[in-house]
């Protein structure tokens, strides 16, 4: 075998310049060589741009990891975050309310890759993101914890959306529920007696219905206070969403350990046909490779 140095061949193109020297083993390796110089070289003049979908507490150790790699990193939020500490790179409004508001944002930020760590539940929102950028070549990837699991001590009962769970609600139950603000709406038919409806900003806002009360609280949530928490409003029932993780499962551990029924709200399936990363580094990874 013969190594050939073929030398620096400058190609100038209206005061642009490249160097690149060519280095060969062998005749029949000469046009892999070239080809994989011209992507090397391609690489080296693309600037990526990130876009990180926050939402998720996962967006906050992807973002900060990237950026600190030295990546251009943007976010974006449907609304803002309530308990947690401010992303610490430029974040946008992001409830993107159809494909061609994603699609503007993407062309208008110049976003070359996207990492969807959205809430695991915004279903509608990573569904069309992902959809745009199936279809313009953008790589999208879903970023989801492992759901939770019941154990042999848990007494879960499935539901597919909160206004299911509502429903099934036994007559008389007293019930606790943390699926947050935007799904008042759901507990319209309601079928306990009375639902107590965590909100981390109360507001100044009264329920909508005479069966419902909001309770003030502000993660991190740990399992001794829910379980105090819940002997106080005398809860035999909760409503949850599985979104999985430890940060989010003192109240399950609770209703575990006091014998609470608990009405889990099954999440929904990640886009189809796009990767699904189960951690954040998994996902920092896959955005670096």
């Amino acid at each position: 075998m013969h190594v050939h140095d073929v030398g620096v061949r400058r190609g100038a193109r209206r005061g642009k310049t490249h160097d690149c020297i060519h280095t060969f083993f062998d005749p029949g390796d000469r046009a892999l060589a070239h080809r994989t110089m011209r992507i090397k070289v391609a690489m080296m003049n693309v600037k990526h741009r990130l876009l990180v979908m926050a939402g998720a507490r996962e967006a906050h150790e992807i973002s900060e990891s990237l950026s600190a790699k030295g990546l251009d990193v943007v976010a974006t939020l449907p609304e803002p975050e309530r308990g947690m500490s401010p992303l610490r790179v430029p974040d946008y409004p992001g409830d993107f309310g159809d494909e061609a508001a994603v699609l503007a944002f993407l062309k208008g930020q110049g976003i070359t890759r996207v990492i969807d760590a959205s809430h695991a539940f915004d279903a509608a929102l990573s569904g069309r993101a992902a959809q745009v950028c199936a279809d313009h070549g953008i790589p999208y990837a879903r970023v989801l914890r492992p759901a939770w699991q019941p154990g042999a001590d848990d007494q879960w009962t499935a539901a597919d959306d909160v206004a299911e769970a509502a429903r099934r609600v036994p007559a008389g139950a007293r019930v606790f529920s943390n699926t947050g603000r935007g799904s008042v709406a759901q507990y319209a038919d309601f079928a306990g007696a009375v639902v107590f409806l965590r909100r981390v900003d109360p507001g100044g806002d009264a329920p909508p219905y005479a069966f419902m009360r909001y309770v003030a609280g502000t993660p991190p949530f740990v399992q001794a206070d829910e379980e105090a928490l819940f002997r106080e409003l005398r809860i035999d029932t909760l409503i949850c969403r599985n979104v999985g993780g430890a940060a989010s499962r003192a109240k399950v551990d609770a209703a575990r350990a006091l014998g609470i029924d608990v009405l889990m709200i099954q999440r929904p399936a990640p886009p189809r046909g796009a990767p699904c990363f189960a951690t954040a580094r998994d996902a920092i990874a896959w955005a670096t490779e």
